[in-house]
């Protein structure tokens, strides 16, 4: 829960470091809380993410400084001066929050910086995501078999991923009337299963150092891209 003092103090500041500004545009500022999704130093600029998921770049204006201690990650309140082009951000400071007093301590790991996104860590993951395709490559061979065979189809496009994710997802629709379909089904999902397992964790364990624009790349790179990794597994079929 937010301590109301704290609250309170920050929107002081937000209220006392904007008012010569607002007053020189002739124009007041909207605020809103955003999380930082990425700053370029050199043009002033960043992206933002708000509460209802939309991202906008915006563009520091002529009266700020500059970023301060602002990083990747970072939930802030922004004061937004509408104008042509990008809004110009005429506040920008760190959300405060106070620590609760009782309740468990949340394990959620810290967001990426830009200092803990090295070439190493997208090598790596990328690594793992090219193993885990050559697996995915196998099931695409049973899925080819499958679908001629047995009649499959699937109702939604799978562009930058594989077909046989639709079984996951509830989106396909095939004859499993006879066992030699049902054994094609089940080798599909268990060796799918196995992809789909492993690629949820290479993508937590990415998620702490990679943005999710460069684990996206790695995805499409081996055509992995896919938000289903934590659906459940479909039921195996009786033979």
């Amino acid at each position: 829960m937010k301590s109301t003092s704290a609250v309170l103090g920050a929107w002081i500041v937000v209220v006392c470091w904007t008012g010569a500004a607002a007053a020189q545009s002739g124009a007041t500022p909207t605020y809103t809380n955003a999380r930082i999704v990425s700053i370029n130093t050199l043009e002033r600029t960043l992206v933002i993410r708000q509460a209802d998921g939309t991202q906008r770049t915006v563009q520091l204006d002529d009266s700020v400084g500059g970023f301060g201690d602002v990083r990747v990650g970072d939930e802030v309140i922004l004061g937004l001066r509408a104008q042509p082009g990008w809004p110009r951000v005429t506040v920008i400071t760190k959300s405060t929050t106070a620590t609760p007093s009782r309740g468990p301590v949340s394990t959620r790991p810290p967001a990426p910086t830009a200092a803990e996104t090295s070439p190493a860590v997208a090598d790596a993951f990328a690594r793992q995501v090219a193993a885990l395709s050559a697996d995915a490559d196998r099931v695409d061979r049973l899925w080819s078999a499958f679908r001629t065979t047995c009649d499959a189809t699937v109702r939604s496009r799978y562009e930058g991923g594989r077909e046989w994710f639709g079984l996951w997802a509830n989106d396909v629709r095939a004859d499993l009337s006879n066992g030699t379909c049902r054994d094609l089904y089940n080798q599909i999902v268990g060796l799918g299963e196995s992809v789909k397992r492993g690629m949820a964790g290479a993508e937590d364990a990415a998620r702490r150092s990679l943005s999710p624009g460069d684990i996206r790349d790695v995805r499409l790179r081996y055509s992995m891209d896919w938000d289903g990794w934590a659906l459940p597994a479909p039921e195996r079929q009786r033979l």
